[in-house]
């Protein structure tokens, strides 16, 4: 992947809660992961977005050599975000051990990194559950939708 994402310290007004070291806005009951994993894919992006804007942070997953980028059975490379560590954590412990939750620097995401996504031609994977079952599309228009929903917040 040509894409150089940074790495960023966690860093948000709404945060007072520590996740391996980061910090994240609420911790996470077994309840509450479950209800929102088993949500379709049009619910868990309208979450992710909701969830995302407000907090104004967002997490992927990575190893000693890298970001996880997997791609789909035709060949189109992804990044999967998620709104929350705990998300991103399991999810990749069940699918792709060895790999840690970290957050992205939400401003960094919405003025360079999915621009940068875009024009290398990767899509993003938004909010894989532990089927793997996620929506898969431009980061452009993952951009779009931020960016409207953050309004709201502003």
């Amino acid at each position: 992947m040509g894409t150089e994402l940074r790495r960023y310290a966690a860093s948000s007004r709404y945060c007072d809660v520590m996740f391996q070291g980061e910090i994240v806005p609420y911790k996470m009951n077994e309840q509450q992961f479950q209800a929102v994993n088993d949500l379709s894919d049009d619910e868990r992006y309208r979450h992710f977005i909701s969830k995302v804007a407000d907090w104004q942070q967002v997490w992927g997953v990575r190893n000693s050599e890298g970001w996880l980028t997997p791609a789909t059975p035709d060949d189109l490379d992804y990044f999967p975000f998620w709104p929350h560590p705990e998300y991103a954590q399991r999810i990749a412990d069940e699918h792709w051990p060895g790999h840690e939750a970290e957050e992205f620097d939400y401003e960094f995401l919405i003025t360079e990194g999915l621009e940068q996504l875009s024009n290398d031609g990767m899509k993003v994977a938004v909010f894989p559950n532990l089927g793997w079952q996620c929506l898969v599309l431009d980061a452009k228009q993952l951009l779009n939708d931020l960016l409207i929903e953050s309004e709201r917040y502003s």
